[in-house]
């Protein structure tokens, strides 16, 4: 069974005036339907206002769909006698983890969840180790949350979610406001628990190197569901992404450009050792970079 699912979701904002009165309406979301299966580790790419963030919303539970039914774990998420459960099942981290810490030291506010929950003192502290533990982060948890750097602070967040051991998490951009060492470290942590723990990860993200070892990718646009697939078939569609407004790796990029030359190079190439390897073949197989390409090298 499918731990996320969306059938035809639909989503409407309402625009207010400064009475508050209802002037207009903007859909963000139509007709989305997709399935996230357990242990997946998957990412929704698109670029500002295409609807990622207002999807990642509602598996959560935080808004719920003006068309269409969303299931988490096979429960509605508009049945509100499962509120609860659906938000313990399908954890959220946010895009700037200071407005998710309160805590003023790590394991309290890594154990704050588990105690919301009504846990037993020796349940939460064991949770709150394990969590900790689970995102490298053991060391601080004696330490001020405000002396940590903003990857750290993140990983915080996720231990937070960690301990109150949901099936699932959703992130919304969450390296958004992180420099490339947070980036890194963040993405790291992720792909421990979906390895390790087994953790449902959906990440919602602009950044294509996060994607590349996604086992599926969504791509929105306009509120739609436009593209999905695995990241190397994703990718192979360059001039599409483009289209989107949204960029390509490095490395996708410059072997695209090395086809159009007349290289006969496989599309989808999303890691640098890839295109090496390949390279590498056709240079032992004797092939010879055309005319018109050794002429623009000189």
């Amino acid at each position: 069974m499918s731990i996320v699912e969306s059938k035809n979701v639909s989503f409407v904002y309402a625009v207010h005036d400064e009475n508050g009165n209802v002037v207009d309406s903007i859909r963000a979301l139509n007709d989305v339907s997709l399935k996230v299966g357990q242990g997946e580790f998957i990412t929704i790419l698109g670029h500002n206002g295409s609807g990622k963030s207002t999807f990642a919303k509602h598996i959560n539970a935080i808004l719920f769909p003006s068309g269409g039914t969303i299931f988490v774990d096979g429960m509605d998420t508009q049945d509100g006698e499962h509120l609860l459960d659906i938000r313990q099942t399908a954890g959220m981290v946010f895009q700037n983890p200071d407005n998710q810490i309160i805590g003023t030291v790590v394991e309290e506010e890594v154990g704050f969840g588990p105690e919301n929950l009504g846990l037993p003192t020796s349940e939460i502290w064991n949770r709150v180790v394990s969590a900790l533990k689970s995102v490298g982060m053991f060391e601080y948890r004696k330490t001020s949350p405000n002396k940590l750097s903003g990857g750290q602070k993140q990983r915080i967040a996720i231990a937070g979610i960690i301990a109150m051991r949901p099936k699932c998490i959703v992130l919304d951009e969450p390296t958004a406001m992180l420099d490339p060492q947070g980036r890194a470290e963040v993405i790291k942590t992720l792909h421990e628990l979906n390895e390790k723990e087994h953790v449902t990860v959906i990440l919602i993200t602009h950044y294509m190197e996060e994607v590349i070892d996604a086992d599926y990718c969504f791509v929105m646009n306009g509120g739609e569901l436009v593209m999905e697939g695995k990241p190397k078939d994703i990718f192979s569609n360059v001039e599409g992404l483009k289209n989107l407004r949204l960029d390509v790796p490095q490395v996708t990029e410059l072997a695209d450009e090395l086809i159009k030359k007349g290289f006969p190079l496989p599309k989808g190439i999303i890691k640098r050792e890839q295109l090496v390897e390949e390279l590498i073949k056709l240079k032992n197989q004797g092939f010879k970079a055309p005319q018109s390409y050794r002429e623009v090298e000189a």
